[in-house]
C-alpha cells in the first residue's frame, strides 16, 4: 500500500526547512544587492552611467570567473561551514557600505570590492546549499527538496529587487543595505540550527580521489 505523502513534501523535515529558510533569506539579500549597490553609487557618489553599469556587472562577474571551479572546491569542504562563512562575509561587506557613507569614507572602489566579494560569496553559497541537500533529506525527498530550492531562488531574485526599490524609495538606500545585512544574519541563524552535522559523501580532510584509491589499494598489494 503506497505511503501517503504530505503536500508540504520536504518542508516537513526540520533540518531541510531551516536550510530552505536560510537559502531563501540569503537569496533575498542577493536580490536586494542588484538594485541597492547601483543606487548607492548614483545617490551617494554621483557615479557615471559607465561606473553604474560596471558595478552592476561586478555582482555577476564571479559567476563567470569561479562558477565552474567552485563546485570542485566546495566538494572538499564542509558545506554548512562554507555557507555560514559566505553569509558572514556578505553581511560584513554590506554593513560596511552605510557605515563608510556615514563617516564620509565611501568610494566607488569600496562598492566594487563589495560587489565582487559578495558575488563570490553567492557563488560558493549556492553551490554548497545544493550539495548539502543530501545531508538533511532522505533519498526519496531529494527531487522535491531541490525543486523547492530552485523555486525559492527564482522567486527571491524578483522579490529582492522589488524590496530594494521600495525600501530605497521609502526609507533610503542605507536602510536597504542594512536590511540586506539582516537577511544574511537570519540565514546564518537558520544554518546554525541544523542538527544533522554529518555530511554525506564528504571526503575526509579534502583527500584527492585518485590518491585515496591508491592508498586503499596498498594493503592488498602488501598481502600479495
Amino acid at each position: 500500500m503506497p505511503v501517503k505523502r504530505s503536500r508540504w513534501g520536504a518542508l516537513t523535515q526540520r533540518d531541510f526547512r531551516l536550510l530552505w529558510i536560510g537559502e531563501t533569506a540569503s537569496g533575498l539579500g542577493n536580490g536586494i544587492t542588484t538594485i541597492a549597490l547601483p543606487l548607492v553609487a548614483v545617490l551617494a557618489l554621483r557615479a557615471s552611467s559607465l561606473e553604474v553599469g560596471l558595478l552592476a556587472a561586478a555582482v555577476w562577474l564571479p559567476w563567470l570567473l569561479v562558477g565552474l571551479p567552485a563546485g570542485a572546491w566546495v566538494d572538499r569542504l564542509p558545506k554548512r561551514r562554507v555557507m555560514i562563512v559566505c553569509n558572514l562575509v556578505s553581511a560584513v561587506m554590506y554593513v560596511s557600505v552605510p557605515i563608510a557613507g556615514w563617516l564620509e569614507w565611501l568610494t566607488i572602489t569600496h562598492l566594487f570590492v563589495t560587489a565582487l566579494a559578495c558575488g563570490t560569496s553567492a557563488v560558493f553559497f549556492n553551490t554548497a546549499v545544493h550539495a548539502y541537500v543530501p545531508t538533511v533529506l532522505p533519498r526519496e525527498d531529494l527531487a522535491d527538496g531541490n525543486a523547492k530550492l530552485q523555486v525559492s531562488e527564482a522567486g527571491t531574485r524578483v522579490l529582492g529587487r522589488s524590496v530594494a526599490g521600495f525600501v530605497a524609495e521609502v526609507l533610503g538606500v542605507a536602510v536597504g543595505l542594512l536590511l540586506d545585512t539582516l537577511t544574511f544574519l537570519l540565514s546564518t541563524v537558520c544554518l546554525l540550527g541544523i542538527r544533522t552535522l554529518r555530511e554525506q559523501g564528504k571526503r575526509s580532510l579534502g583527500e584527492h580521489p585518485i590518491r585515496s584509491l591508491r592508498e586503499r589499494a596498498r594493503p592488498a598489494e602488501t598481502d600479495q
